[in-house]
């Protein structure tokens, strides 16, 4: 599946990432989206490594992502998200009825580089990571619920590790004790920055297709 362009102008370009492709390139992986954008934009991309990467998602993790196509653009949005200015919402399909139906978890997050994975606890160390997101139920099932989720701060793995914690795994998440499915459903459904050139608010929604 090709990724589908949701926006492009001379500075950024906006666009909606398949699951199981990978954001950054690798030499010694899957084709990644940095590939098809270098690809497509061609030498309109004035950063000499190639399109630039303004932040990121799992390669299981599908939907919205920006790139920069001129430095002065990747620095300011790489400081804009840095200081976590812009708006992302997803939609996660999970295991179960959470309870309640709109709530904000906080946990610590430490990240196991072996395992590939974060581990969620509720007491800080010297190594972990305050994380914190607010969910919404949009629509429930016998045995599976969609959520809207906002996220506060950027960790590693976050939405699968926090949902995992109060038992309510991603469908498709199996890394993380979720049933198995075709795909990991977590979607990156919108996304909220001001355009470092023109500065106007740039609002991009994707639906998730699950």
């Amino acid at each position: 599946m090709q990724p589908e362009i949701l926006f492009e102008d001379v500075d950024l370009i906006i666009l909606n990432k398949p699951a199981g492709m990978p954001v950054e390139f690798n030499p010694f992986g899957d084709a990644s989206l940095q590939d098809f954008v270098a690809d497509h934009c061609g030498n309109t991309i004035r950063i000499r490594t190639g399109p630039g990467v303004v932040h990121r998602l799992d390669k299981v993790t599908s939907g919205i992502v920006v790139m920069a196509k001129k430095p002065s653009i990747l620095k300011q949005l790489n400081a804009d998200f840095a200081q976590g200015l812009p708006l992302k919402t997803y939609h996660a399909l999970v295991s179960g009825k959470p309870e309640p139906q709109s709530a904000t978890l906080t946990h610590e997050l430490e990240k196991d580089s072996l395992a590939r994975k974060a581990r969620a606890a509720k007491r800080k160390t010297k190594t972990s990571k305050t994380a914190v997101l607010s969910y919404e139920t949009e629509t429930v099932t016998s045995t599976q619920t969609l959520l809207c989720v906002h996220l506060k701060t950027g960790r590693y793995h976050q939405i699968r590790a926090q949902l995992a914690a109060v038992g309510h795994p991603v469908i498709g998440d199996t890394h993380y004790g979720g049933p198995a499915a075709a795909r990991v459903m977590l979607h990156c459904s919108r996304l909220v920055f001001t355009h470092p050139k023109t500065g106007q608010e740039t609002d991009t929604r994707c639906e998730a297709g699950f």
